[in-house]
């Protein structure tokens, strides 16, 4: 598991990292004092406990974009750095989650020096359980997960090289479109994918107390 510092900042987050949300009869919108709280790993776990007493509650945005122009994803790294596919044991350091890999899931990461800076996950045409919804989905052409950047070389445009060459493998592997799941609050990663033309499709919203759950999906 990756170890969280005391103050998370947003970047550090994963993109499908769940938060707990208000949803009365009228309104469903984050608590912005509430999400901030699981910025901390105190917060987290008192996050991951109410989950553990089966009490959950996320609102998640489907993005997609087409692989039909390669332009969309011309991102190169400053030149200090090369994006390009790896083995798990190379982004050992980062923590990465390389144990949820599926069998034909590939790394794409950024390397100095042969020492990782970021990563991401990519799979073409396959089933992947997301935690915060309780369910599997099913992604035609690319899914693009778990985008990760050291916190000490952010702002060096690493993300964006990253998902841009994750793109780029897809569609040299015949992926005709990408998909990418982002929590409502996290507004880095959704700055992210909407640089490379992703645009929200569908919203999902879900919410469990015990037995009884509630899921909903719309169009946007």
């Amino acid at each position: 598991m990756r170890r969280r510092p005391d103050a998370v900042p947003l970047e550090s987050r994963d993109s499908t990292d769940p938060i707990l949300y208000f949803v009365s009869g009228e309104t469903r919108r984050p608590m912005p004092q509430l999400w901030r709280l699981t910025r901390n790993r105190y917060g987290r776990a008192a996050y991951d406990a109410l989950v553990r007493a089966g009490i959950t509650a996320t609102v998640m945005d489907e993005y997609v974009t087409r692989l039909e122009e390669e332009t969309a994803f011309d991102a190169t790294s400053d030149g200090s750095y090369t994006v390009e596919t790896c083995l798990p044991a190379q982004v050992a350091s980062l923590d990465a989650p390389v144990d949820e890999l599926g069998p034909d899931e590939r790394i794409v990461a950024a390397l100095e020096d042969g020492r990782p800076l970021g990563y991401c996950f990519v799979s073409l045409d396959a089933a992947h359980e997301i935690k915060p919804l309780e369910r599997t989905l099913a992604f035609e052409g690319a899914y693009i997960r778990r985008v990760f950047v050291d916190p000490n070389h952010r702002n060096r445009g690493i993300a964006t090289a990253i998902v841009a060459e994750a793109c780029r493998h897809a569609r040299a592997e015949g992926a005709s479109r990408a998909t990418a799941l982002v929590a409502l609050d996290n507004s880095p990663s959704r700055a992210l994918f909407e640089r490379h033309g992703f645009e929200t499709r569908r919203r999902r919203r879900y919410v469990r107390v015990g037995p009884l759950s509630h899921r909903a999906a719309r169009a946007v």
